[in-house]
C-alpha cells in the first residue's frame, strides 16, 4: 500500500503565510495525512478553515493550545483513511482506524512531547499507557523534544537522563526509529553559534512495517518555521517483512553481546542445522526480550525512573 504522512512543528498557525507553507506543503507532497504540532490556537476560526483547504476532502481533530502553548491539529483524506476512533489529550492526539485497501487496525498519533525536565517522564508515561491499551498497529510522529543519543544533537551540553528516558520508552513500547534520509537534524536555533537536533521524527512498530515494507522518513527543506517538516512515505512495493532490525544503541549497552552470543550458542544446541535467517530470527527474540526486562534506567543517571514508567 502507498502511505504519505507529513509532520510539521509550525510553530504557530494563525498567521496567512503560515497558512500559505502548509498548502504550498500540501501541493508538493500530496501527503493524505498531516501532523501540525504548535498551533498556538485556542480555536478554529473560518479564516483557518479556509486556510486549510489544501486537501479536496479532509477531517480534522484539535488539541488547543494551553494560552499560547502548544496545540495539536491532524488532518487527513476520509478516502485514504477511514477512522473508526479519535482522541485528544494535551500532547498528542490519535487517530484509530484502516487504510483504503487494507483491513489491519492502526493508530497514527501526533505528538508534542513537553520541552520541559520535570514534565518528560508523566508524558511518555500517559502515551506508553495509551499505546498499551489499544492493540493496533501504531505510528507515531512529531516533535517529541528528546533525542535519543549523542548524535542526535550539535551544539550545547546534552542531557543523559533524557536520552535515557527516551530510549526506555522506545523500548517498552517496542517502537523502531527509522533512517533519517536527506539530513540528520530537524530543529536549529538559528543562533551565531548554532545548535542542531533531531527532535521531530516518525516511530513505528513491527506490526506497521510489516503492512508497509517500503517505508522510508525523509527531512524536507525548511521554510517558514525553526523545524523542518518531516514526511513518512511507503512507495508501495511488496518485498515482505524485513528479516531484521536493530537500533546501534542497543549494541553498546552492557550485556549485549553476552545475550547475542547466548542465544546463538543455544540454537545451535537445539538444532546444529539452523540457517542464518533462523539464527536472525531466533536472536532478534532473544534481544527484544532482554530490551524488555533490563533496567534500562539502572546506569545511575535516573535509576529510580523504570518503576514509575513501566
Amino acid at each position: 500500500m502507498e502511505l504519505s504522512i507529513i509532520s510539521w512543528n509550525i510553530r504557530g498557525l494563525g498567521k496567512l503565510e503560515k497558512l500559505v507553507a502548509i498548502r504550498r506543503l500540501v501541493l508538493q507532497e500530496k501527503p493524505k495525512i498531516l501532523f501540525i504540532q504548535e498551533t498556538k490556537l485556542n480555536n478554529f476560526t473560518p479564516v483557518i478553515l479556509r486556510g486549510l483547504r489544501c486537501f479536496q476532502k479532509f477531517e480534522k481533530i484539535f488539541s488547543p493550545a494551553v494560552g499560547s502553548s502548544g496545540g495539536l491539529l491532524t488532518i487527513w483524506d476520509p478516502e485514504f483513511f477511514t477512522v473508526t476512533e479519535s482522541l485528544s489529550f494535551r500532547r498528542f492526539i490519535a487517530i484509530i482506524g484502516h487504510f483504503r485497501g487494507g483491513q489491519f487496525m492502526c493508530g497514527l498519533v501526533n505528538v508534542y512531547g513537553p520541552s520541559t525536565d520535570t514534565e518528560k517522564l508523566d508524558f511518555f508515561r500517559e502515551v506508553l499507557e495509551f499505546l498499551r491499551n489499544h492493540r493496533v498497529a501504531w505510528c507515531l510522529g512529531g516533535d517529541f523534544n528528546a533525542y535519543i543519543s549523542c548524535e542526535e544533537k550539535i551544539g550545547s551540553a546534552f542531557n543523559l537522563a533524557n536520552m535515557e528516558l527516551f530510549r526506555a520508552f522506545i523500548s517498552e513500547a517496542n517502537l523502531i526509529d527509522l533512517p533519517l534520509k536527506g539530513g540528520g537534524f530537524a530543529w536549529s536555533n538559528n543562533k551565531e553559534v548554532a545548535t542542531f537536533v533531531r527532535l521531530d521524527k516518525f516511530l513505528v512498530d513491527d506490526n506497521f512495517l510489516v503492512n508497509f515494507h517500503e517505508l522510508n522518513q525523509n527531512l524536507l527543506p525548511k521554510s517558514i518555521s525553526d523545524h523542518n517538516a518531516i514526511s513518512l512515505v511507503n512507495k508501495g512495493s511488496a518485498w515482505g517483512p524485513k528479516p531484521f532490525k536493530l537500533f546501534n544503541y542497543l549494541m553498546e549497552l552492557d550485556g549485549f553481546e553476552e545475550v547475542v552470543v547466548e542465544s546463538l550458542k543455544q540454537q545451535k544446541q537445539r538444532n546444529n542445522r539452523l540457517g542464518i535467517l533462523s539464527l536472525l530470527k531466533g536472536t532478534k527474540s532473544a534481544i527484544r526480550v532482554w530490551t524488555g526486562k533490563r533496567n534500562i534506567l539502572q546506569n545511575g543517571v535516573i535509576p529510580q525512573l523504570e518503576a514509575k514508567i513501566f
